[in-house]
């Protein structure tokens, strides 16, 4: 956890470097705003830092697992029931809208189905999403296509659904859902937000070690909105050498 209040004296402190203080009358709100776009941001780059479709990558990038891992959802606390949207595809469907807390990005699953007399077995998905347009070659394939036997199949996500397949010999009951989660809004009180809510204390949630890459982030967003070069520049070094 990353103390808000150390968050926001360390963001004035690396602004204020120069002697002047025309740059820095940044109202509180404008602060918090700037912290929570580069809280979101920096998630970003460490998923994109492995160049997988789902993100993590968590076996060979444990790295990039343990900077995330307080925002993880296992799949126990997530299992969605699927319903057949089409039959021709054999398509199973779950809902992600109404998950809580909110999904931000796909880890990992796994099903549970039946064919015949075999009830529950666990079936594999994919832990890389399937693009749309590969949908029919890879149900074509019999390498790659869903196997009850082999306990293997894949999905895809679009408009707040998550569906996988099968070769329509077996019937996905339940999906067990691993994904991130977004994290909590840092906040400090002292201002009202534009929904007439009073702010309130909320540190951020990430690891302390964080702390450094999201206050760099959050300078540099803050420092081209006041036009302030000297930081703007600083910034861009520090951030090139947290990568």
């Amino acid at each position: 956890m990353i103390f808000v209040d150390s968050l926001l004296y360390k963001i004035d402190q690396k602004l204020n470097k120069l002697s002047s203080n025309e740059h820095q009358e940044i109202p509180l709100e404008d602060k918090i705003l700037a912290l929570n776009e580069a809280q979101i941001k920096l998630i970003k780059q460490k998923l994109d830092g492995d160049n997988t479709v789902s993100g993590l990558g968590l076996d060979a990038f444990k790295k990039r697992y343990e900077d995330l891992q307080k925002l993880v959802e296992s799949y126990e606390d997530h299992v969605l029931d699927l319903k057949e949207t089409n039959v021709d595809l054999n398509k199973w469907t779950a809902s992600l809208t109404n998950i809580s807390p909110a999904y931000m990005f796909y880890i990992d699953s796994y099903v549970l189905a039946d064919k015949g007399k075999c009830l529950n077995r666990r079936i594999k998905v994919n832990q890389d999403l399937a693009r749309h347009a590969d949908i029919q070659v890879i149900l074509a394939n019999e390498h790659y296509s869903p196997s009850f036997e082999y306990q293997d199949t894949f999905n895809i996500i679009s408009s707040d659904e998550i569906s996988i397949f099968t070769d329509g010999t077996f019937t996905p009951k339940k999906l067990y859902l691993s994904y991130l989660r977004y994290p909590k809004y840092i906040d400090k009180e002292g201002y009202v937000k534009l929904d007439g809510q009073e702010s309130s204390n909320q540190d951020c949630e990430l690891k302390n070690y964080l702390e450094d890459e999201l206050v760099d982030l959050t300078v540099s967003n803050l420092a081209q909105y006041t036009e302030n070069n000297a930081a703007i520049q600083n910034a861009a070094y520090r951030i090139k050498t947290d990568e």
